[in-house]
């Protein structure tokens, strides 16, 4: 989808063989003062039934207000702040969201992972803000590079040497997580991100990464094409989880 002249954004989202999808993806654009304010995000939930659908749908709401907020702060003419800023308090906001729903709903243990790409056009920058596995990357002409490190039990023995690659992709442990939002004290990484024309930035949840490695990904000039490629693959080897996936290139 081309949403204006230099920008070229796709999604994509499949429940796979699970019976509910837990995974809630956006991405919206607001037109402000200085140009185009864009957010993509997407969040992975955690917690049985329905509750893991419900939190990520409640993280995704609460970022969405957040910038959106932020996006009428600039329509008022009041000055800029960084996006790191904006990108915190949305988080903040969303924790204290779903944190709020556990409670009221009687659901411990909901939670979910969220990871969002807030771009600024006029800026060339943008900023990532992640908590959990689902991914982030930066694609360029030269390849694909990820941005964020899972927070996850066996990211942590990966980084300490005590597994290797091949044991942490068959480990039982491997979607247990150690940050997510909902979970206590959820700490999150903020990454910054500069794009120039012919680069991007890709948000994956772990049903498909972890069915299509990163080094199998082929993004090309019809970026939904490449992100439909992607997801059909993912089907075809199993499709066990739900698959989910967003991308902004700049052209």
């Amino acid at each position: 989808m081309r949403l204006a002249p230099r920008l070229v954004l796709a999604a994509v989202s499949h429940v796979g063989r699970r019976q509910n999808n837990e995974d809630f993806h956006r991405i919206l654009r607001y037109e402000v003062p200085p140009g185009n304010l864009l957010l993509l995000a997407v969040a992975d939930g955690m917690g049985g039934l329905e509750a893991g659908e419900w939190a990520s749908k409640v993280a995704i709401e609460a970022l969405s207000e957040a910038v959106k907020a932020y996006a009428e702060h600039l329509k008022s003419g009041r000055p800029a702040v960084g996006l790191d800023r904006v990108m915190e308090k949305a988080f903040l906001l969303a924790q204290r969201r779903v944190e709020k729903e556990a409670a009221a709903k009687g659901r411990g243990g909901m939670g979910t992972t969220l990871t969002a790409f807030l771009y600024a056009d006029w800026l060339k920058e943008g900023v990532v803000g992640h908590i959990g596995d689902s991914r982030a990357y930066l694609f360029t002409p030269r390849g694909l590079k990820r941005l964020t490190e899972d927070h996850s039990w066996v990211a942590e023995r990966l980084k300490e040497g005590v597994l290797t690659p091949t044991e942490a992709e068959r480990h039982p442990y491997r979607h247990v997580l150690t940050r997510a939002l909902g979970l206590p004290e959820a700490r999150f990484d903020l990454i910054p991100v500069r794009l120039m024309p012919g680069e991007g930035v890709v948000l994956a949840t772990d049903g498909l990464y972890g069915l299509v490695p990163e080094a199998e990904w082929r993004l090309g000039r019809d970026l939904q094409a490449g992100l439909e490629a992607l997801l059909s693959e993912a089907l075809r080897r199993g499709g066990d989880d739900n698959i989910t996936a967003v991308a902004l290139r700049v052209e």
